[in-house]
């Protein structure tokens, strides 16, 4: 009788489920005085969190009243009450928040995916200000905590967007209200590397000049073999080749990463890389719970096991990693 009723509480005791509340109790506060208001709009198709399985079990996860727009405003307005001299309306659009499981090749996965935006709301225009969009995955054979890593990174990620849209200037490009949830189609028509045919030869210091397609002038490359080691021009004046962000030769693109200089591609998503996230992060391999956001932590032993594990992601699956073109930050798909 006690055999059978263990064999029939194990599926009971594997899938135990567990809640986890995102409870958004980080401040935002505005130290710029700006901000009059900000309005969410939830522009998920589900607006459930989805369970997660982790080690044998369920874990459940929501927001203090699962309406997520007014938590969000709700938070803003607990840490800014005095408001009386904002003039900024900011709008908080939040275009995907999941969590999953996922299998690859026979191991378990929790996935993280957020993309969140802002914007400044002026009459009917809305004017972009800050975005955040990426994915986080993490082994859960590796990784441990990692429901308490995705809460904690959640608040995280919103709180930091927030403090860099009170101090972000926005765009000059209009987007009416009707057009907002296809904002980014509307901002790509404006950037000539969207919309031109080849790309400028050249040396580009930062994302900005990139994708505006302006090049520094009369710089050329030096190279020791097929290496880049820097960039001069007619006076002698020198750029290293740490220093150089993309550089495009015979109408191709390189970005520059701790693998070297790898070649940009494009779809029509838009511009990436061929990498994964050891090759451009071996800093990171030690996964720590702050990992995304935060970094990992150092020591003798870990960079003898970093270094070997580097080595060892240069030989592992590569897949497509974006670079945002509206923040230069490398988006994640898996």
């Amino acid at each position: 009788m006690k055999k059978l009723l263990l064999l029939i509480l194990i599926p009971f005791l594997f899938f135990a489920q567990k809640k986890e509340t995102i409870k958004l109790n980080y401040p935002v506060k505005d130290y710029t005085g700006t901000t009059k208001s900000l309005e969410v709009i939830d522009a998920r198709k589900d607006k459930k969190l989805k369970d997660i399985v982790f080690r044998g079990k369920y874990y459940a996860f929501n927001f203090p009243t699962d309406d997520l727009s007014d938590d969000l405003e709700n938070w803003f307005e607990k840490t800014n009450k005095n408001r009386d001299k904002g003039i900024n309306e900011i709008v908080l659009l939040i275009e995907d928040l999941n969590i999953s499981n996922e299998v690859r090749n026979k191991e378990i996965f929790c996935i993280l995916e957020m993309k969140f935006s802002t914007f400044l709301k002026k009459g009917d225009s809305y004017y972009f200000l800050k975005r955040y969009d990426n994915v986080i995955s993490l082994s859960t054979k590796e990784v441990g905590g990692i429901p308490d890593i995705f809460v904690e990174n959640t608040q995280k990620v919103l709180q930091t967007l927030m403090f860099e849209t009170y101090r972000a200037t926005p765009l000059e490009i209009a987007i009416p209200r009707n057009d907002l949830l296809g904002y980014n189609e509307i901002l790509k028509s404006n950037y000539p590397v969207f919309i031109e045919n080849s790309l400028k030869d050249g040396v580009y210091l930062d994302y900005k000049s990139f994708f505006e397609q302006k090049a520094i002038e009369n710089y050329q490359l030096i190279k020791n073999g097929d290496e880049v080691v820097r960039a001069v021009n007619t006076n002698d004046d020198r750029i290293p080749a740490r220093k150089i962000y993309i550089y495009v030769e015979n109408g191709k693109a390189y970005k520059n990463t701790q693998a070297g200089f790898l070649e940009l591609q494009k779809d029509q998503r838009g511009y990436f890389i061929r990498a994964n996230k050891y090759i451009l992060f071996p800093e990171e391999i030690n996964v720590s719970s702050g990992f995304y956001l935060f970094g990992a932590i150092g020591g003798a032993t870990v960079a003898v096991i970093q270094l070997s594990k580097y080595n060892k992601a240069l030989k592992e699956e590569r897949y497509n990693i974006y670079i945002d073109y509206l923040n230069g930050e490398y988006s994640f798909e898996k």
